[in-house]
């Protein structure tokens, strides 16, 4: 079914069963989302009982585990029994539980951890409303048709369920027993399903492309359209709105809240409804002088509610919110309005690959197929093309006349207009509060406000429109009396005041707010308020522009600074206290006692604000806000520099054209006023064309002469102190203006540049203050100094000092604790990891800069040499092409066009440049820095083989054991230096031949064609067969042979760990028991606490000593560890058995064979020879004596595989150390 029917998705289960591995991935939770965290309701008396009998009857009566209707019954039998004095006990202490998890329970719905888990909660519902409009409209829609798997189950269900039931299994068992019949079903059967389920498919697909076209399916997605809109809508609000104010109470709710505590307590067992009414009757009975008070109140709470909710409006929270809600609603009604709407064609190209999509293997060999089609086939493709266009057009404007297009444009209209009006409020509150009033509109206006204050009218003072009326009539009469002169003085006075309104409008047109209000109406596509009626003129004057570097608004989910103790302090007192002043001496008054309060709470906040703010940081939101702040501060930074210093910098004169063009363009408007701009333009161009050689080169020369000029007064102006600090302004940025010379600045530059740090992670402990610090914290609002602060504390007690070191070591010490914890978990060493990598590439960088600071420098390419030889003459033929971009594409192209014997000069130079880079660099190979640079390099790149030894030895012991086989990798050997290289193919031949980059090479080499790559592939055969021969030379050398060896058992030994991470590395896969303790460190594990006490901080001595006590314990003593070893041993043995025993086990265990192989036959040159020795003889080779167990010849018992090795090459080769262990080596 298609993804948007949404009708039937989850009508039908589908599929057949999972396999072993989906097995061990942790299921999704199912049902209503639990809230862990929330304080457990008290069970009611009846769940008591329930709770309590519901396991027993499972066990006594087990058919009731798969009834419920049965089970049900059964509960109520047991809650029927018991007593109805028990009944009313339980009761009340329910009741007396509740009383004490309400309050609980109203504070915890305060905390943000509710607010998460009531959005959970509230998907959930969400998602089950949608769930049961699908269920609802699927009733209609085709049912989809079951797979192979579904047929066959449906059609053994019955006798499974019958069978797995007597046997007292549960539906899990069900689908398992279905499974394994599946499973052992024969693939003739299960075809005959797959077939029976192919024909419903065709079926379905027929019927429901059908269903598509019905009223009941349009019905549904409108329905689902609509639900997830509102849903999506709600969501909205419950999440922007999370700070906003909450509504006051009205009168009669601060009433409901006084008197309730008191109607619960009078009318116990009452319902909410009987509750209200009686509240009701209360409050109608109620004086005058009581709803008064409660009125005064509500007012009062009104009033802070509607300065509280501008505040927040005016936040850039409210916003988004406005932004987000208008998207959804556009959204909503183009999924309900526009989804019938024709759908627009397929290009050229989306129709040629229809047509050949089976013919081609990969999207780039589609493109090269379109880019060789014939011009015939591109001309059908594209007449195709025009006809579905066309024929889409008339479609498109057919369907525009129908009603679900008019009240789409309708919906859109209605919505954009919501956005614009509310917008276009908090715009106005946000940033024009502080706007110039308007000033007068006349003299006449200017005459009434005077007449108004001479009469005493309170400004602003609400008058109804006919007495407005009737006054400005009186004002009117008296103003026709007045003589010319005195006209002219209110005109006079109207003209200053718009001059100085003016002036204000201007000045608050050049703040930060105006431009941040500009910038927020064009992302909002409001219109801007028109101050000024010449605003454009205005705006160019002031230089803002439209252009404003605006902070981005901070995300809801950053978390908000916490106050310090001072503020804290400050806002305990600010209710007692009306003087900042005075509470601040409070503050410095206070001693240390009196302050740890605050001081401990601000930390405490501190922390919780630190937690919050790197969670924030780590997301992609918070990575995202502070990209964008340093963005805007960046240019800020900039713009602010370049306006402050570089007013006075030379401006570059214009080219040759650019004259000719601005100096003919005024004689043309002269001779023709009637042309328009662009038109006189062309004509200058067109002139400028016509102009020959020796004409242009007038004003080439004149322009030149000009940029000499503007070029020294450029480089007088750089060497001023404007010049300068503009540029120490762009250093932290990496720009380098004010002397790009080569010296120590570059050097240092360089080694500054170079891998970032890897971020710490979130649960790494963080490193405490030291004492000092924590005083300075503690100081935080005192006004000191840091001189003062370490003066204070020096002048310290000595108790408090120490107190404060104690405090501040046992800090360190659970730090230390902490971190070694944290670097045993999965996070630590992960982390552990990636400094050991940070570390190697900064080391390596530092070598990079330090020694190889003169090293040759790589020549460029041919294509490089023509660009700097033919850029100039290209500039001087084309003067339309301005800046790089142009420049650079006219020159590829003009080297694209030129043949191989053309391309030859710089072709050769490219060769001649790199045969001396190459015999520069292995001069320099042979000095003295670059052998110290690949030491430091060798260092790190390669592993020591001692510490390979080490690692081998460690694999015997227990859980360092699996460790290290689970993620050592085995180090692949060095190749020689005399080894042969592996040649370049056939492309990167013809890559390097022709100086071409990655971008270029395919399309260059698809266009040259099996002719052209001949040469090429030919030459690429050849060098390959000449590796090939001298491959096998280089095989049959000692130092051949050793490195295929080498290479042979360091690949041995990755296939080994393969094998093991697969068969053994998984959660579900089975664990090898830890091996158990010897009777000595069991005894030791008992005396260690006891011994330690003795020599404290002493390992060696303890060491010493319990190996004392251990040789001087009787047998009988001793026999008591040897009982408790050997028991562990046994255990140990019989989990042993069972991990070997088990599947996981013994697939790793057949892989290893596998790749080890099977015992290798003695050849007979290496036959041993019997001795007639006692069987303790001494072996040959690593084994030595004892009863020939090591490798080599170990008397009589060591003839098996070990006489193998007399005939290997390790008298040619030597042997390899870090492959000896017994566990790992090849003559296993």
């Amino acid at each position: 079914m298609a993804a948007e029917d949404g009708a039937a998705a989850d009508v039908a289960m589908n599929g057949e069963p999972q396999p072993a591995e989906a097995e061990a991935k942790p299921k999704k939770q199912r049902g209503k989302p639990k809230d862990d965290q929330a304080p457990p309701k008290p069970k009611n008396p009846y769940q008591k009982v329930t709770s309590e009998a519901r396991q027993r009857l499972k066990a006594e009566r087990p058919e009731l585990a798969n009834d419920l209707k049965a089970m049900g019954l059964a509960l109520k039998e047991e809650w029927d029994k018991v007593p109805e004095l028990n009944k009313e006990q339980m009761q009340k202490e329910y009741e007396a539980e509740m009383e004490i998890w309400r309050p609980k329970w109203a504070a915890y719905k305060q905390t943000d951890h509710y607010k998460e888990f009531f959005e959970v909660k509230q998907d959930w519902i969400d998602g089950r409303v949608r769930k049961k409009l699908i269920k609802r409209h699927s009733k209609d829609a085709p049912k989809r048709p079951k797979s192979a798997y579904m047929i066959f189950a449906g059609e053994i269900r019955e006798r499974v369920v019958k069978e797995v039931s007597e046997a007292g299994g549960g539906m899990g068992d069900i689908g398992k027993k279905i499974a394994e019949e599946w499973a052992a079903l024969s693939e003739a059967k299960k075809g005959d399903y797959a077939e029976t389920s192919a024909k419903m498919k065709e079926s379905f697909d027929v019927e429901y492309k059908e269903y598509r076209k019905t009223d009941k399916f349009r019905e549904f997605m409108d329905a689902k359209a609509k639900l997830e809109g509102t849903q999506q809508r709600k969501k909205l609000v419950r999440t922007k709105f999370a700070d906003a104010p909450k509504k006051p109470p009205s009168a009669f709710g601060l009433f409901r809240s006084d008197v309730m505590p008191t109607v619960q307590e009078d009318c116990k067992g009452m319902g909410p409804a009987d509750l209200g009414k009686k509240i009701a009757s209360m409050w109608a009975e109620a004086t005058e002088q009581r709803k008064a008070s409660y009125q005064e109140q509500a007012a009062k709470l009104k009033n802070d509610y509607g300065v509280q909710l501008a505040a927040f409006k005016k936040n850039n929270t409210y916003t988004t919110f406005l932004e987000q809600r208008y998207k959804l609603k556009s959204r909503e009604n183009k999924l309900v309005n526009l989804r019938e709407m024709p759908k627009k064609p397929k290009s050229v190209f989306a129709l040629f690959k229809e047509q050949h999509q089976s013919e081609a293997t990969s999207k780039v060999d589609l493109k090269q197929k379109f880019a060789a089609v014939s011009d015939d086939e591109k001309a059908r493709l594209e007449a195709k093309e025009k006809e579905l266009k066309e024929k889409w057009e008339e479609d498109v404007k057919a369907w525009k006349e129908s009603e679900r297009f008019k009240e789409y444009e309708k919906n859109e209209k209605k919505a954009k207009q919501e956005l614009m009006t509310q917008a276009m409020k908090v715009m106005t509150m946000k940033f024009l509060h502080a706007a110039p009033p308007q000033p007068p509109k006349s003299p006449f206006s200017v005459f009434v406000h005077e007449k108004r204050k001479a009469t005493g009218d309170i400004e602003g003072e609400k008058k109804n429109k006919q007495a407005k009326q009737e006054e400005v009539k009186t004002f009117q009469k008296e103003w026709e009396k007045l003589d010319q002169q005195a006209k002219s003085t209110y005109e006079t006075a109207f003209k200053e005041k718009i001059k100085t309104w003016q002036e204000d409008v201007k000045a608050f047109m050049a703040q930060d707010s105006w431009k941040e209000y500009v910038a927020e109406a064009k992302r909002l596509k409001v219109p801007i308020k028109n101050f000024l009626t010449q605003k454009t003129k205005a705006l160019k004057q002031l230089g803002t522009g439209t252009s404003s570097s605006s902070m981005p608004a901070k995300p809801s989910g950053m978390p908000s600074k916490p106050p310090d103790a001072f503020k804290l302090f400050l806002k305990e007192k600010k209710g007692e206290i009306d003087q900042v002043e005075q509470i601040t001496g409070m503050w410095q008054q206070l001693d240390e006692e009196g302050k740890r309060k605050y001081n401990e709470e601000a930390d405490s906040l501190r922390k919780e604000y630190d937690e919050a703010m790197d969670k924030f940081k780590q997301s992609d939101e918070g990575k995202k806000y502070f990209k964008d702040v340093n963005q805007v501060l960046r240019r800020k930074r900039v713009s602010g520099a370049r306006q402050k210093y570089l007013k006075d910098m030379p401006k570059p004169p214009p080219g040759a054209v650019k004259a000719y063009i601005e100096k003919t363009s005024a004689e043309i408007k002269k001779q023709s006023p009637d042309l328009k701009t662009f038109e006189i333009k062309k004509q200058a161009k067109e002139r400028w064309l016509a102009l020959d050689a020796s004409e242009r080169q007038v004003f080439e020369d004149a322009a030149k002469a000009k940029y000499a000029e503007y070029e020294v007064a450029l480089a007088d102006f750089k060497k001023g102190d404007d010049y300068r600090k503009f540029a120490r302004v762009l250093k932290p940025m990496g720009k380098r203006l004010a002397g790009k010379g080569k010296g120590k600045g570059k050097a240092k530059a360089k080694a500054k540049a170079g891998p970032a740090a890897p971020p710490k992670p979130q649960g790494m402990p963080k490193k405490p203050k030291s004492a000092f610090m924590v005083f300075c914290k503690e100081m935080t609002g005192s006004g000191k100094s840091l001189a003062d602060m370490a003066q204070a504390f020096k002048n310290l007690s000595d108790e408090d000092k120490n107190e404060r070191k104690k405090r501040a070591e046992e800090a360190e010490e659970k730090y230390k604790q902490d971190l070694a914890e944290f670097k045993q978990t999965a996070e630590g060493k992960k982390y552990g990891r990636e400094v050991k990598v940070f570390q190697k590439r900064l080391r390596i960088g530092e070598a990079k800069t330090k020694f190889l600071k003169d090293a040759p420098k790589k020549p460029p390419a041919a294509y490089s040499f023509f660009v700097a030889e033919k850029r100039d003459e290209v500039q001087k033929q084309n003067p339309d092409l301005k800046g790089l971009g142009p420049i650079m594409g006219k020159l590829g192209e003009m080297w694209k066009s030129l043949t191989e014997e053309e391309r030859s000069p710089w072709m050769e130079k490219e060769k001649e440049k790199l045969a001396a880079f190459e015999k520069a660099m292995e001069e320099y190979r042979q000095g003295a820095n670059y052998k110290s640079y690949a030491k430091v390099v060798g260092r790190f790149m390669r592993k020591p083989k001692r510490k390979a030894k080490a690692k081998a030895k460690s694999k015997a012991t227990g859980k360092g054991k699996a460790k290290a086989k689970a993620k050592a990798k085995a180090a692949q050997p060095e190749k020689p230096d005399n080894m042969p290289k592996k040649p370049l193919n056939a492309m990167t031949l013809f890559m390097k031949d022709k100086g071409l980059n990655l971008k270029t090479m395919g399309a260059a080499w698809a266009e040259l064609g099996a002719e052209g790559q001949k040469k090429y592939n030919e030459e690429a055969k050849q060098k390959t067969a000449e590796y090939e021969k001298a491959m096998k030379e280089f095989s049959k050398t000692a130092e051949g042979k050793k490195y295929n060896r080498l290479k042979a058992a360091a690949d041995k030994k990755d296939r080994e760990k393969k094998a093991k991470e697969r068969f053994l590395g998984g959660e579900s896969a089975p664990k090898e028991p830890k091996r158990p303790p010897s009777a000595y460190f069991i005894f030791v594990s008992e005396k260690r606490e006891v011994v330690a006490k003795e020599f404290p901080g002493k390992v060696g001595e303890v060491a010493r000593k319990l190996t004392e006590l251990w040789g001087n314990l009787e047998a009988s003593e001793k026999k008591g560890f040897e009982d408790k070893a050997e028991e562990l041993k046994k255990e140990y043995d019989k989990q042993m058995q069972a991990y070997r025993e088990s599947e996981g086990f013994k697939r790793y265990d057949k892989a290893l064979k596998a790749i080890k192989g099977g015992p290798k036959k003695p050849k007979s040159k290496a036959k041993a020879k019997p001795k007639a020795a006692p069987s303790g003889g001494r072996g040959r080779g690593r084994g030595g004596g004892g009863k020939g167990t090591g490798r080599g010849q170990g008397g009589a018992a060591g003839t098996g595989a070990a006489a193998a090795g007399v005939a290997s090459d390790s008298d040619v080769m030597g042997s390899d150390s870090s492959s000896s262990d017994s566990d790992d080596s090849d003559s296993d």
